[in-house]
């Protein structure tokens, strides 16, 4: 929670290279995604909105997969 607000929030890591791999790693793993798409710096993203981070200049875009029953 933020001190000013008290707004539920979430910190990226630093190094947002090892974090996006983490994080794609753990969706594949769990079986949560059905595609993905890695966008090189300049490409153009078809999604509505980007955070602007330092990084290695990857984008990658993940559609997760439908739930099962």
């Amino acid at each position: 929670m933020t001190r000013l607000s008290f707004q539920i929030t979430h910190a990226t890591d630093s190094d947002t290279n090892a974090e996006r791999d983490f994080i794609m790693a753990e969706l594949t793993r769990s079986g949560l995604v059905e595609g993905v798409k890695i966008y090189q710096a300049g490409q153009n993203v078809s999604a509505e909105r980007v955070n602007h981070y330092v990084t290695d200049g990857e984008i990658t875009l993940a559609r997760l997969a439908a739930a099962s029953a």
